[in-house]
């Protein structure tokens, strides 16, 4: 995992509010919550990039594939969906998550807000190519790896309801 989250940038940027940090790891996504004053344990979830991305046999993935991907994430997010409160913030200092900003036009200037409806817009993208449009259409990346970070996010900011990630600046 080798990533640790800093509970003292939650605190510092949300001003009391409810705030969740998240983590797309290779094995593992570990997501950081406070409430409050009260900071929670981290929960590791069992996907991640490269262990959601073995679930790809091509490239890109078929249909079939980035079904049971879903799934397999879904029910993941199953699990945790009862400690988001209405009104959590997100935020990430994932590389993997500022370059699928870039991907969706998102100007990489300091830290940077990605809107549900721009990862969703992407994912379209990727869906569109997974149908049977042609990938040399469109500059997003095909490869399995991507593939299984953009559904972990998509299904995370679906499912878990929020409606922007902050993408903290890697100078910072």
């Amino acid at each position: 995992m080798g990533k640790k989250l800093s509970h003292h940038k939650i605190e510092n940027h949300t001003g009391g509010l409810p705030a969740a940090t998240i983590h797309i790891g290779q094995e593992h996504t570990v997501v950081g919550f406070r409430i409050g004053n009260t900071l929670t344990p981290p929960t590791m979830l069992a996907m991640g990039t490269v262990k959601t991305a073995n679930l790809f046999k091509h490239n890109p993935p078929t249909e079939a594939e980035m079904e049971q991907a879903i799934m397999v994430v879904e029910d993941e997010l199953f699990r945790i969906r009862h400690l988001f409160v209405t009104g959590t913030s997100l935020s990430t200092s994932d590389k993997s998550l500022r370059a699928i900003a870039k991907i969706a036009g998102v100007s990489d200037h300091g830290s940077l807000t990605i809107t549900r409806e721009l990862v969703e817009h992407t994912f379209n993208r990727l869906a569109a190519i997974v149908q049977g449009r042609p990938a040399r259409l469109d500059s997003i990346p095909t490869h399995a790896e991507f593939c299984a970070t953009l559904l972990i996010l998509r299904e995370f900011m679906h499912h878990l309801d929020f409606a922007a990630i902050e993408v903290a600046d890697p100078a910072a």
